[in-house]
């Protein structure tokens, strides 16, 4: 007998093939929606430097989802498919001032997919383990502190392998793709000299929906789950996180279409009541595994 989840994957892999029949469509959607968000970006900035500050509440919703869009799709090769993926990646890395993020984040991010909810998981390491078991209105803290935390965590995280002596295999980074996406960014600098304090403010509560979404994919109360299905915000399609973790290759748009025939599991309200109230309110927890990458 085939499961109710195996039923649920063959669902988006069938909307996939459909959709890569044409094979232009699904990178030609991700372009659009790319294009559309960031020239909302373009708006917000203007209003923000019109002291509509309120603004940045959404610049930093629609900056996460252009991230999604490019920069976690181009990780999982999901827009087109190729070696061309990762250009992409770092292409919208560049554009948003942030060309040093692409390429950690795919290296890290395929680690994740490979040891989900694992001791070696590197989106829940044992410090950031501790202090949310321990210590969690610190824990908050420290969350809402965006780049330096992570890359605290990210080294600590680094000799506890050691320590344990695990083999993890993960992507290296190419220092190349870096440097001519700084190229990018400091070009966007010089030609459209954005405001830095719609930049800051627009990291800082970009960095609040990132932590926020990865509340909702892998917090909860039933253990049994490796991650949530769930609505969110300009989700882009993440919020159909399991489907995503089974097959990590579908594209967001496949995600998103999936999604609204998906019972969910959680809830952005829910997972906000339970990370701030309740102490049995969990990260899951898994043995070693591989994914498809």
């Amino acid at each position: 007998m085939v499961s109710e989840n195996t039923i649920d994957l063959e669902y988006e892999i069938q909307i996939e093939r459909k959709l890569r029949k044409i094979s232009w469509f699904i990178p030609l959607m991700t372009l659009i929606a790319a294009l559309c968000l960031y020239l909302a970006l373009g708006q917000l900035m203007n209003l923000f430097s019109a002291a509509h500050y309120w603004v940045v509440l959404f610049s930093g919703m629609i900056g996460h989802a252009f991230f999604i869009v490019v920069v976690h799709d181009g990780a999982h090769k999901s827009i087109i498919r190729t070696k061309y993926d990762r250009i992409i990646m770092n292409i919208g890395s560049g554009l948003m001032l942030l060309p040093f993020y692409a390429e950690p984040f795919r290296k890290f991010h395929l680690v994740h997919h490979a040891n989900t909810n694992t001791e070696v998981d590197p989106l829940w390491p044992d410090v950031k383990k501790h202090l949310y078991t321990n210590h969690r209105y610190f824990y908050l803290m420290c969350t809402l502190i965006p780049l330096l935390f992570t890359l605290y965590l990210i080294i600590s995280q680094q000799g506890n392998l050691a320590k344990k002596k695990k083999q993890v295999k993960s992507p290296p980074i190419n220092y190349i793709n870096i440097v001519w996406a700084s190229a990018i960014s400091i070009g966007i600098v010089f030609l459209v000299k954005p405001n830095l304090l719609f930049l800051i403010f627009s990291l800082l509560m970009m960095n609040v929906f990132s932590v926020l979404r990865h509340w909702c994919e892998h917090l909860g109360y039933n253990n049994e789950h490796e991650s949530n299905t769930f609505w969110f915000p300009l989700g882009m399609g993440v919020g159909n996180h399991d489907v995503h973790h089974k097959a990590p290759h579908i594209s967001w748009l496949t995600l998103w279409i999936g999604l609204f025939r998906k019972p969910k599991t959680t809830s952005v309200y829910r997972t906000v009541r339970g990370v701030l109230f309740d102490p049995q309110f969990k990260h899951f927890e898994a043995e070693s595994h591989d994914s498809s990458k």
